[in-house]
């Protein structure tokens, strides 16, 4: 039997993109904290990163979650006070509705 802190041994933080004002009459992009989850967070292996770097999109990370449809890829992912930015569309893994799928960059950039 594979339990939840097994299965899922990290916690990560979900922020979205805001516009705050900037006292000027302008305003900012800013960050806010849109929901905490559980989660698996692995890098991937030195093949797979020399493969992706050859692409527009590199990865770094696959970050899996258990099911839920509300996580968008302008999304960041901020785990262990570091920002992974989403490169890909949520995936559910198998398609049972368990456990959902992303892949990472390191850094702030979602190009």
């Amino acid at each position: 039997m594979i339990y939840k802190d097994d299965q899922f041994p990290h916690t990560i933080t979900f922020v979205q993109q805001i516009s705050v004002s900037d006292g000027a009459g302008g305003w900012e992009t800013g960050w806010k904290i849109y929901d905490t989850s559980e989660a698996l967070v692995t890098p991937i292996s030195s093949r797979e990163f020399g493969q992706s770097s050859q692409t527009r999109n590199p990865i770094e990370y696959e970050v899996y979650y258990p099911y839920r449809d509300d996580i968008k890829p302008e999304m960041r992912v901020i785990y262990d006070g570091e920002t992974l930015a989403i490169k890909t569309r949520p995936m559910d893994q198998g398609g049972a509705h368990e456990v959902m799928m992303i892949e990472c960059t390191y850094g702030d950039a979602n190009g």
